[in-house]
């Protein structure tokens, strides 16, 4: 009479851990990729939330100043206080541990209107840009 074998043999538990890892492996890749989303959709969200930032300090700025200035690229910042905006020397904003580079660009300009260019970047995001028409 032969007996019943009632263990596993090496070949089974071979391809049951093969499978598991495997497993494993693709749901730590899913939540990996997830969470990559998840920033990357924060930082973008962060970016286009300073774009109303920066138009409401171009119509701040007087217009004649802008309008009969030289420059065509300038650089914002705030203030130390995160309250007030201004042309500055240097274009980089820290916002939650972020630093920004956020540039206006001149267009188009006549006696009513500007047409700027607003790009806004950082590390964690490509370039973005905007068009804004200042109005007098």
């Amino acid at each position: 009479m032969v007996e019943k074998k009632w263990a596993f043999s090496l070949i089974e538990i071979i391809i049951a851990t093969w499978i598991l890892t495997i497993t494993v492996f693709w749901v730590y890749k899913l939540i990996w990729e997830n969470t990559k989303i998840i920033n990357n959709s924060w930082n973008y969200l962060q970016v286009n939330s300073l774009f109303p930032t920066l138009e409401e300090c171009i119509n701040n700025i007087w217009f004649d100043q802008l309008l009969s200035s030289t420059w065509v690229i300038y650089n914002f910042n705030f203030w130390p206080d995160l309250n007030s905006c201004s042309t500055w020397t240097t274009n980089n904003v820290v916002i939650d541990n972020l630093e920004y580079n956020l540039i206006w660009t001149i267009e188009k300009t006549w006696v009513n209107f500007i047409d700027w260019e607003l790009q806004i970047s950082s590390s964690e995001v490509n370039t973005v840009t905007q068009k804004y028409k200042q109005l007098k």
